[in-house]
């Protein structure tokens, strides 16, 4: 062969030796960008794309029927990429559904447990450890690989926390959320907010709150979503739980012998209905004047309604006295406010108690609180001005709720969990 010959067939070679490379670059740019335009190709290594591509069939059939098995094109392309290239974890999430599937639950099983020692980045593996887990009735398993999942994968956290939120319901959840929640992880907040769209998760979710709250972990730094917890609990017939969280958050305690949280109102209430949980209608209105120590009332005429209220523990039957400092009221006769005691558990109290009347400066009156299996009272106040034709504003600068006689119970001590 000629020199030129030789130059020809060098140059042939190269060429097809840079068109070969270009197009083993694109199959490994676009193995997982544009997987079916690398395995159209059929340049190697074409294994991960193929992965890839039966990856996205998944998705997308799991997107329109999430309890639908793998297709047959999914599956071949699946086995396919894992011959090629048994790295191509991608595949296995086909794979493990394929056998599941056909009802080979254990090698299904196996499959995944293999695959889980291949990879811990792999978020529908992590899912299926997940759901593994809780089918196997192991919410103490779930919640940690929940905790493990979610530290390599912040960004799919709805996904999980949506997850962990359904687990907290067990018993087992007590013993595995504190000591992953208790290290404060990124997500935390989303898992709250995912407990509080979950209202079976509610009541046990509070209690691994009020947990890490306390030692070793010390996380007692009310956030709004604690604040939000506490007034489900209150709001879905827990109020003791919503009464031990807030205190455990921080809820200054009332003093000695003192039924009613604030009763100076020399603090914007944030532990509602715990605190005072201002009621504002288009009638009635009420704000806390911190710094004056004042809760302000203001009506329309011919008003009637709740102006504020909390939530109070009277573990006695018997004398209650009420005890206030209030203006606003010297030149009206035609309108009156009170303090009234309602049960607040569900199918519990008897015999409707009669409310305490306050009248102008400072008074004192007696409540009577009837013996029945209610220990948890709406402590109301009510303003009405129907008989007269006029607005007023009031202002009360100390309501107090003491046992009439005898020892007061300590209001702080954590109490018992009545049943809604």
């Amino acid at each position: 062969m000629n020199s030129t010959g030789k130059k020809a067939l060098l140059l042939g070679v190269g060429l097809v030796a840079a068109i070969a490379a270009a197009a083993q670059s694109f199959v490994i740019a676009n193995q997982r960008r544009a997987p079916a335009r690398s395995v159209a190709l059929g340049m190697p290594p074409v294994g991960a794309a193929k992965a890839s591509l039966s990856r996205q069939l998944q998705g997308v059939r799991l997107a329109r029927k999430p309890k639908s098995v793998p297709s047959a094109l999914e599956v071949r392309l699946a086995r396919e990429a894992f011959a090629g290239d048994p790295l191509a974890v991608s595949a296995l999430p086909v794979l493990i559904q394929s056998l599941q599937g056909q009802g080979k639950a254990v090698q299904s099983r196996q499959l995944l447990t293999l695959a889980s020692q291949l990879t811990r980045r792999d978020n529908l593996i992590n899912a299926m450890l997940i759901d593994d887990a809780m089918a196997k009735d192991n919410p103490e398993r779930a919640v940690k690989l929940l905790g493990q999942a979610m530290t390599v994968s912040y960004e799919v956290r709805d996904l999980y926390v949506g997850r962990m939120a359904a687990a907290t319901v067990s018993p087992g959840a007590l013993q595995a959320l504190p000591p992953i929640l208790g290290r404060n992880p990124k997500w935390a907040e989303d898992y709250w907010l995912a407990v509080l769209a979950n209202p079976a998760a509610i009541p046990q979710a509070a209690e691994v709150r009020q947990r890490i709250a306390g030692a070793p972990w010390k996380l007692d730094k009310a956030s709004e979503s604690d604040f939000r917890l506490i007034v489900e609990l209150a709001a879905r017939g827990y109020p003791a739980s919503a009464f031990n969280l807030a205190h455990a958050l921080g809820l200054p305690q009332p003093p000695a012998g003192e039924l009613l949280t604030n009763p100076g109102f020399d603090r914007q209430p944030r532990y509602v209905p715990i605190d005072w949980e201002l009621l504002q209608t288009g009638d009635i209105g009420a704000n806390i004047e911190a710094k004056e120590g004042a809760l302000l009332l203001s009506s329309l005429p011919d008003a009637s309604g709740i102006a504020a209220r909390q939530i109070v523990h009277l573990t006695q039957p018997g004398g209650y006295r009420v005890q206030w400092n209030m203006s606003g009221l010297a030149d009206r006769k035609d309108a009156t406010v009170k303090l009234r005691l309602s049960c607040a558990e569900r199918g519990k109290g008897g015999t409707q108690i009669a409310p305490a009347t306050l009248a102008e400066g400072t008074g004192s009156a007696r409540i009577e609180v009837p013996a029945s299996n209610c220990s948890w009272y709406w402590a109301t106040i009510e303003l009405d001005t129907t008989a007269g034709d006029a607005g007023v504003d009031i202002a009360i600068r100390r309501l107090s709720l003491q046992r009439a006689a005898g020892a007061a119970p300590k209001v702080a001590a954590p109490v018992s969990q009545s049943t809604p």
